[in-house]
């Protein structure tokens, strides 16, 4: 997975905590960036 842009996508954000975990967990082994789109937000 070394240097590889990785692109998240969900359905429902409401706290970001699934994101952000997710997203460290990829750059600890490796991603070069992670970015992340979603089709609703929850406030």
């Amino acid at each position: 997975m070394k240097y590889c842009r990785i692109l998240l996508v969900d359905d429902i954000y409401t706290t970001g905590s699934t994101v952000d975990a997710i997203a460290s967990l990829l750059k600890v082994n490796g991603a070069e960036q992670v970015d992340f789109v979603c089709a609703a937000i929850v406030k």
